[in-house]
């Protein structure tokens, strides 16, 4: 009798722990591992599979790595339409990484025809969270749609340290488009997002030099400097950063490895 009970807690130990590691948690978890080389060795090929494993069971996450793949066509051969798929699913679960890579596509036209509606439905899905590439993403639309919102939404990615966004917002103070004009302010955000690499902000820079006075110039590269500070503790809290493509002024998808800090 005592051997028959133990047997069956040991079956139901075994059923249980076969649950968990084929939940499609697990199973993305083990993609994880595999593709960043947690364990014996890296291997791509089959952390895809577990992606595409739990990506089936209707993980979110997993559907959002494995779109990666299809998107760059990286390991597997591309595939955009399987990729915005994916997204979409994943969107529909209400992740504001999967809103603004879907959203991407619809906007910029990669993969299917440009959408406006489309691709401010899934934008605004990102940006509602306080997501920074959804946001500037969702400003640049409306830019053309209804421009008195889009600095609003600049605002919401400049202070998350996109310099493309600190850009488009320092434009629209520069130009008083949907917010008054403030050149000060504006001379502070071209320097910051220029201190960040975005090589455009320099022309604009010089531009204002010639509208604002020397102390004027001096006390906005100071506020910059304070700024900056804030703006770097704000990217580290973020986590998502650090890929090629980043700070481009379409940004592109994050990769997987760094994907778990996007969501």
């Amino acid at each position: 009798m005592r051997r028959t009970i133990l047997s069956a807690i040991l079956v139901l130990w075994s059923t249980l722990g076969l649950a968990q590691s084929s939940s499609p948690e697990a199973l993305y978890d083990r993609g994880m591992d595999a593709i960043t080389g947690v364990g014996p060795t890296r291997n791509d090929s089959l952390g895809i599979d577990y992606f595409r494993r739990s990506a089936d069971l209707g993980y979110g996450p997993a559907q959002i790595a494995l779109a990666y793949y299809y998107e760059t066509g990286t390991v597997v051969t591309g595939s955009q339409s399987q990729a915005i798929d994916l997204y979409r699913k994943a969107a529909q679960q209400g992740d504001p990484l999967a809103g603004w890579l879907v959203g991407r596509h619809y906007f910029l036209g990669n993969g299917v025809p440009r959408d406006p509606d489309a691709a401010q439905k899934w934008l605004k899905l990102a940006a509602d969270q306080n997501n920074a590439f959804g946001a500037y993403y969702l400003g640049r639309l409306m830019a053309d749609r209804d421009f008195t919102k889009a600095p609003k939404l600049y605002k919401i990615a400049s202070d998350q340290g996109l310099p493309q966004a600190q850009y488009f917002y320092a434009k629209a103070l520069k130009d008083g488009r949907g917010v008054p004009q403030d050149r000060l302010t504006a001379y502070i955000w071209y320097t910051i997002a220029a201190d960040a690499g975005y090589a455009a902000a320099g022309a604009d820079l010089g531009e204002l030099n010639g509208s604002l006075t020397t102390e004027q110039v001096s006390q906005a590269k100071a506020r910059a400097r304070d700024l900056e500070q804030v703006v770097i503790r704000a990217v580290t809290a973020r986590g998502c950063s650090g890929w090629d493509g980043e700070f481009d002024e379409f940004p592109t998808p994050p990769p997987p490895k760094l994907q778990r800090f996007c969501h």
